[in-house]
């Protein structure tokens, strides 16, 4: 219970004195929390932005790039329209997955077949939704009481997620996944060259060629991945990935914090209004 009460804890807001959450830790992977839109892709058409540390659409869907095979997910959500899963595209054949309602709960597969019944009750506050598909069993909850469960194994056993509005703005404002059911992925040695098979500018991009001088490999920030790294088609997460809100507690779990400067290197321009360590450290942007 202690990694969802670690989360529970991130989504409501750390009270003084609780310790912050820290990515990949446990397993949580922040897919969003409002500092950036990250690997998420508005459909053509749609009308999703981003305001206020908040991702608002009433038209068209907002997919994640990642397949997720089993997972627990939390969400901040708010308004009406559902949570796709299993939403499977090119790399793989078209298939429909998926949709939580999240008014109530219910779970439904292809043209409207109920996986599970929901019995939640519809509100028009911010409300957290957590969701688990673990060996075919799915389990909704909505702040923290369950509303369905269902086994089904009709759908694609991996796919992407995806928020999908009714013609009225639905919010999201964090949205966390922990991959289930991947034990023998753990304890798997991980040398930087089986990285560097596929992010080919190893050499020149600026924090890897960094650390990499600092004999200090890629899992150690990212960890072993082997799920990712044994994926040809680039379509699995890392074992931990960082969002621009993420990124200095990250790097200062080994670095200490310098004082704010008032010019870039070279004196040549102020620095970036709310600086992280990657705006002047290097992006790190690994290219395939």
């Amino acid at each position: 219970m202690l990694p969802l009460a670690l989360l529970l804890l991130a989504c409501s807001g750390a009270a003084a004195g609780e310790a912050a959450f820290r990515p990949g830790k446990d397993g949580w992977l922040t897919l969003f929390d409002g500092s950036e839109k990250g690997r998420w892709e508005p459909s053509k058409g749609s009308d999703w932005k981003l305001e206020g540390g908040v991702a608002v659409g009433t038209r068209g869907e907002l997919v994640d790039y990642w397949h997720w095979v089993d997972f627990e997910l939390v969400a901040l959500v708010r308004g009406t329209g559902a949570l796709r899963c299993r939403l499977s595209r090119i790399v793989m054949a078209e298939q429909a997955g998926y949709w939580l309602d999240l008014a109530d709960g219910t779970l439904r597969a292809a043209k409207g077949r109920v996986v599970a019944k929901g019995s939640g009750a519809a509100t028009s506050g911010w409300r957290r939704v957590r969701l688990a598909a673990s060996k075919g069993t799915f389990t909704v909850s909505f702040d923290g009481t369950q509303v369905a469960q269902g086994r089904d194994d009709a759908c694609p056993r991996m796919g992407r997620l995806a928020l999908v509005p009714r013609g009225k703005p639905l919010e999201l404002k964090l949205l966390r996944i922990r991959p289930l059911n991947r034990e023998q992925h753990l304890n798997i040695p991980s040398p930087n060259a089986a990285c560097f098979v596929c992010h080919a500018n190893f050499e020149d991009e600026v924090v890897a060629k960094t650390h990499a001088a600092e004999d200090v490999a890629c899992a150690a920030c990212h960890g072993p991945s082997l799920a990712h790294r044994s994926d040809e088609d680039n379509v699995t997460a890392p074992d931990v990935m960082f969002l621009r809100g993420e990124v200095d507690p990250a790097c200062l779990q080994c670095h200490k914090r310098h004082k704010p400067e008032k010019t870039r290197k070279g004196g040549k321009a102020p620095p970036p209004r709310n600086p992280i360590c990657t705006d002047c450290h290097g992006s790190h942007r690994a290219s395939n």
